[in-house]
């Protein structure tokens, strides 16, 4: 019985000895494994505190980099439209100035005032204007075209410039006698024909409406059968006009 009493109690300390190893070990594992995840989570957070910084410098320098080549390219564009303000109003100072330099425009001399005057104080039509149309010739005989007015008048009577002009021609005509032609610088031109010698204007003479050219002869062989009369031709732009409607 005694033996028997010794036996279990041994078997008892067995047990709590077996016990009190095993929790030591369970304690010594989780003290360990408290160690290495402590250890873990140290590590993690560590890198974790770095991936975050990371970022925010990246960030930080993307934020920066765009405003510096915002602040760049406003910087570059203030230049450019300050250099062509700049230039824009060297352009103007300089277009001013040379507007001021030029010379004054002189104006225009006015237009010479074209006044018609008759070229005779009295006169009646001897022969019209044949327009074209061939008439027969009083003193020839022969058919022809009669360009300009004949106008009967007293020989010796003065013979007037119808219109302002240059006299471009003073002559003595084979056909036509003492002639004296005017440029009225307007493309028309005036022939006086059958003068006499008695002539008061030269060639390059500048002449006004109703100035005196000479007196009405009959030295126009080519009409000498008619009456004294002024043979009168006007012309504009080479082609022959109506004297009488011309004047009228």
């Amino acid at each position: 019985m005694k033996n028997q009493t010794k036996h279990s109690a041994a078997r008892f300390r067995g047990f709590y000895t077996a016990l009190g190893i095993s929790l030591a070990m369970i304690g010594a594992a989780c003290f360990f494994a408290y160690r290495q995840t402590s250890s873990t989570l140290e590590e993690n957070l560590n890198s974790l505190t770095e991936i975050a910084e990371l970022p925010t410098a990246a960030v930080t320098d993307q934020i920066q980099a765009p405003v510096i080549g915002v602040k760049t390219d406003v910087a570059k564009e203030t230049q450019t439209v300050t250099s062509a303000a700049a230039q824009t109003q060297a352009e103007t100072q300089a277009e001013t100035e040379a507007l001021t330099d030029a010379p004054e425009t002189q104006p225009e001399a006015e237009a010479p005032a074209h006044h018609l005057t008759a070229p005779l104080t009295e006169y009646t039509v001897l022969a019209p204007f044949s327009a074209g149309e061939l008439v027969k010739s009083e003193t020839t005989g022969t058919w022809q075209t009669h360009n300009g007015v004949d106008l009967a008048c007293e020989a010796g009577s003065d013979v007037y410039a119808i219109d302002i002009g240059t006299v471009s021609s003073v002559c003595n005509d084979a056909l036509w006698g003492y002639t004296v032609t005017i440029d009225h610088d307007n493309g028309v031109t005036s022939r006086y024909c059958g003068l006499d010698g008695s002539l008061e204007v030269r060639e390059g003479d500048a002449v006004q409406s109703g100035q005196k050219l000479g007196t009405a002869g009959n030295t126009a062989d080519i009409e000498s059968s008619q009456d004294s009369h002024l043979h009168l031709e006007i012309r504009r732009s080479g082609e022959y006009l109506d004297p009488m409607a011309y004047l009228q």
